[in-house]
Formats: structure tokens, C-alpha cells, sequence
């Protein structure tokens, strides 16, 4: 049955998550959550909503504004040749 088990990326090997939204949405992300706060010249980040932001890393502290989201497993994917 489909949806059974942990999602494995299928070039590169590493676990992913979907994050659906809508009707007939999803992202692939990576599993893991990453404290973000916004910053117009960061990368984009997908919230557990399906919304996006653009965003950078919050480090290790977490600072006032700062959201978990998902970073996109398409940035992370280290495709095997």
C-alpha cells in the first residue's frame, strides 16, 4: 500500500518529506524543520502550510519573528551520477 513506511529520494538516497497543500499541491522538502526569519535576499523555504518564504537560517538562537519551515529537497539533493 502506498504510503507505508519513511520516503527515500530516488536519486540520491537521502529521507524526504511532502508537505501537501490545496488540491494537487506538494513540495519535497527535507524532514527536518529550520528556524528561519525572513529576509528578502535568502532562499526560499516552504512553511507546514504549503505557503513559501523567503528566508535565511536563524542559527542555533532563536530570535524574535522566527518560524520553523522546510528547506526544498531539490536545493539539498546530492544527485548520484
Amino acid at each position: 500500500m502506498r504510503g507505508q513506511g519513511p520516503l527515500i529520494c530516488r536519486k540520491c538516497g537521502k529521507p524526504i518529506a511532502i508537505i501537501t497543500w490545496g488540491i494537487y499541491r506538494k513540495a519535497v522538502v527535507d524532514p527536518e524543520a529550520v528556524w528561519v526569519t525572513a529576509d528578502p535576499d535568502g532562499e526560499e523555504y516552504v512553511r507546514i502550510d504549503g505557503s513559501k518564504v523567503t528566508a535565511t537560517p536563524a542559527g542555533h538562537t532563536i530570535t524574535v519573528g522566527a518560524e520553523p519551515a522546510y528547506r526544498q529537497h531539490r536545493k539539498t539533493c546530492g544527485r548520484k551520477p
